[in-house]
């Protein structure tokens, strides 16, 4: 049996760190323009009606993604994009009030 040389290893184990991050590193670039339903195919792999969907080439199959690679897709399957902000407001308000009431809930108890 062969002895293992430990500055071999460290090559090898460099090699594939290297590989690993460049993959790393494209997957990061690619996330940021490309829809994240559409796979390697350009099929849309979504759950739920896109509007960036295109009708299927035959009935049964998987609709194509037609995602032009503009970053911000969620507006294809938001109804109402402007809603968003609206709702983050109502969300932060509800936070704020329940924290107000649980703070007034515990002034009174140590009263």
């Amino acid at each position: 049996m062969s002895k293992i040389d430990s500055e071999e290893i460290q090559k090898r184990m460099a090699r594939i760190s290297e590989m690993f991050s460049e993959m790393v590193s494209h997957a990061e670039t690619v996330s940021q323009t490309r829809c994240p339903y559409r796979d390697r195919h350009d099929l849309c792999t979504a759950e739920f009606r896109c509007r960036n969907q295109k009708p299927p080439a035959a009935e049964g199959e998987r609709h194509p993604c037609g995602h032009d690679g503009n970053f911000d897709y969620r507006s294809a399957w938001e109804s109402q994009p402007l809603a968003h902000g609206r709702a983050k407001k109502k969300v932060k308000e509800i936070r704020e009030g329940a924290a107000r009431r649980r703070s007034e809930s515990r002034r009174k108890k140590a009263d």
